[in-house]
């Protein structure tokens, strides 16, 4: 019988493990919601890692900084 594994998601800025502040926002819902913590993030993007053990790993990539010049 196969048995349902509900997993907990993380979401990766840099080495930082960051909790899931609501599992019924979607990724992009959290980048948003963690935008006020982390100014980078503010153009930012989500990519989803995988899993590691029983943790779904999503990562928090901030924007690339082009300086003029």
């Amino acid at each position: 019988m196969a048995t349902i594994t509900t997993l907990t998601r993380v979401f990766r800025l840099g080495a930082t493990d960051l909790p899931d502040p609501d599992p019924d926002l979607t990724p992009e819902q959290v980048l948003e919601a963690y935008k006020e913590q982390y100014p980078s993030l503010r153009y930012g993007k989500v990519q989803e890692v995988g899993i590691e053990a029983d943790t779904l790993v999503y990562q928090l990539v901030p924007a690339e900084l082009h300086p003029n010049g």
